[in-house]
């Protein structure tokens, strides 16, 4: 069956994806996790070298690990980074293996039409093309948005027989991918990681949850709207206090929505962008509702 997947590349570093990743405040340690794992599953020479001068011997523990399934799942609440994150981290990991990467991400047709077998030959031709283009380029993440829509369990009972044919051939390339250690990191990324296929999620060598900013997180978007506005540290207690509640704001609500909104008011009213054209608009922009299970 011939396939017609396209997949959309980019070439990191680059500015866009180091002013993206940078961009993304309040979740460092998130960030900090999925680039330290990439860079352990992209930069396999750096592991080798650490074992030789540390443990000749060998350790059980990193040969395991790096027989594992290159696989990383980036789930949680909508709103909260997955995506902008998967897409620019490859700058922050290119740079610290001081190597260029290839990022592949999947197109939002990549399901097909629902013909037979079109889903597993589309998923088949997905992880050839970005194989064969990540091993020509010397290195590549590929990335697969609402993972949920390729990885539902097969268990269960409303799972039509092409979903689970599509699931097996989904972990069929994974795995060939960690037996053939070929040079290309996964990323799966969905809002409803309760959905996907239990083998799916064994697969994954690390599991990222992204949760609406608390208190804290929310103070540093503050923090980083206000760049070059004057404000006091009360203000950001208030700002914080005004997001949070029983539905606080994510972050895409707090940086697109919210701070948007006040940048449209403060220049149509031609007066200053600040805390208290933040607060009137934070009236006006409602919460995104929460993810329902």
């Amino acid at each position: 069956m011939s396939t017609t997947i396209q997949l959309l590349e980019s070439k990191h570093p680059n500015a866009q994806g180091k002013a993206v990743f940078e961009g993304l405040v309040g979740i460092d340690l998130l960030k900090q996790a999925l680039v330290d794992e990439l860079v352990l599953v992209l930069d396999r020479e750096r592991l080798n070298k650490w074992l030789k001068r540390h443990h000749s011997r060998g350790l059980p523990i990193a040969e395991e690990a790096a027989g594992k399934a290159p696989l990383i799942l980036l789930t949680g609440d909508v709103g909260c980074g997955k995506t902008a994150l998967a897409s620019s981290v490859a700058s922050a990991v290119a740079d610290e293996i001081g190597e260029r990467i290839l990022v592949l991400e999947t197109p939002t047709d990549v399901r097909g039409t629902g013909f037979v077998g079109q889903l597993s030959a589309h998923i088949t031709e997905v992880f050839n093309q970005a194989a064969r283009k990540a091993g020509e380029f010397g290195r590549g993440i590929l990335v697969i948005d609402e993972a949920d829509d390729l990885a539902t369990q097969r268990s269960q009972m409303q799972a039509h027989h092409e979903d689970r044919s599509g699931v097996n051939v989904l972990i069929k390339q994974i795995d060939l991918l960690a037996r053939n250690k070929r040079p290309l990191a996964v990323i799966l990324i969905t809002n409803r990681a309760q959905v996907l296929d239990p083998a799916v999620v064994r697969r994954a060598g690390l599991v990222l949850r992204f949760e609406r900013p608390n208190d804290g997180a929310r103070r540093e978007v503050f923090r980083w709207l206000l760049q070059g506005a004057t404000f006091r540290d009360a203000d950001l207690d208030e700002l914080v206090a005004l997001t949070g509640g029983q539905m606080p704001y994510t972050f895409s609500d707090l940086t697109d929505r919210l701070g948007k909104a006040a940048l449209r008011k403060a220049w149509k009213s031609d007066r200053p962008f600040g805390v208290g054209v933040l607060k009137e608009s934070i009236a006006e922009v409602q919460p995104s509702p929460l993810l329902e299970t």
